[in-house]
């Protein structure tokens, strides 16, 4: 029998130590729960005895399994998030010499996924809402973190205040997915607000506490993911737009930057994606984002 609880809680430490986000690091272990759990029902013994075809046919088995939440059979791009998460758990399996899981599936067609992105009016409004004072110096920076330099939701939350470089016109970000660091040029507004949120606000903010968290709250303690995000939704809220997430403000920054005509591998340089695969979903959106 699959002793499923030590390979998910491998798999779930071993996301863990390549820094994936909190929501992948939760999600990805029941995905791979559920495929050992199919294994077992089919009798397979162990998970050295699983197959290619077995695989094949636990994908066939999700291909006509019911969506749990709104009925009818799983989408494309439910299916290939499995196929993301199982690729994984093999090559999790291959790297901590545990055995080989072959996966000989491939998907082929255009998923139905479509970010949630906003147009650059929209982002203008979210500008114009803005007021004036420490908070809004505060909202600004969030908004040259998340949207203009479209950093991720951990990533943004995790810089510290020496990761602004001015002299270079860079934001370093130590702490990416899989622990992959990178540069993101920091130029224009851009540039302007984080610098006045840090020379300015911030200090102002800190309320004598001393830490090097760049985003902080009006008390001086530093700011999680999900605080930058209600926060973030209460701003699109005042400026009258259906409120989107971070991660649907670096969309749309992306989305952006292709329409005015950034490359592809500028782009996918940029967001800190390992494979330009992933950055070529926003050649699927619509370009009128005016």
């Amino acid at each position: 029998m699959i002793n499923k609880q030590r390979y998910t809680e491998g798999f779930k430490s071993w996301l863990q130590a390549l820094n994936y986000t909190p929501t992948s690091i939760k999600s990805y272990p029941i995905k791979v729960g559920q495929m050992l759990d199919y294994m077992t029902k089919k009798e397979v013994e162990n998970i050295e005895s699983i197959t290619g075809e077995d695989v094949k046919t636990f994908f066939d088995y999700l291909s006509k399994r019911p969506n749990e939440r709104r009925g009818g059979a799983l989408s494309l791009s439910t299916l290939r998030t499995y196929l993301t998460v199982i690729k994984l758990f093999a090559k999790y399996m291959r790297q901590t010499e545990q055995g080989q899981i072959d996966v000989p599936i491939q998907y082929t067609g255009r998923s139905t996924y479509i970010p949630k992105i906003l147009s650059t009016t929209e982002i203008e409004q979210i500008y114009e809402s803005l007021e004036d004072g420490l908070m809004g110096m505060r909202d600004r920076a969030m908004m040259a973190v998340y949207y203009g330099c479209g950093v991720r939701k951990s990533e943004g939350a995790a810089i510290k205040i020496q990761d602004i470089l001015p002299d270079r016109n860079l934001l370093y970000i130590r702490k990416g997915k899989n622990y992959k660091e990178r540069y993101i040029p920091m130029i224009g507004s851009v540039k302007k607000d984080i610098i006045a949120y840090l020379t300015m606000a911030r200090p102002m903010l800190m309320n004598g506490k001393v830490h090097d968290q760049f985003l902080v709250t009006n008390q001086g303690q530093s700011l999680s993911g999900v605080m930058i995000s209600q926060r973030m939704r209460q701003v699109m809220i005042k400026a009258r737009i259906e409120p989107i997430g971070l991660h649907g403000l670096r969309h749309s920054i992306a989305t952006h930057l292709l329409n005015q005509g950034m490359k592809l591998a500028d782009i996918a340089k940029f967001l800190g994606h390992s494979s330009l695969e992933t950055t070529q979903i926003y050649t699927h959106l619509n370009k009128t984002t005016k």
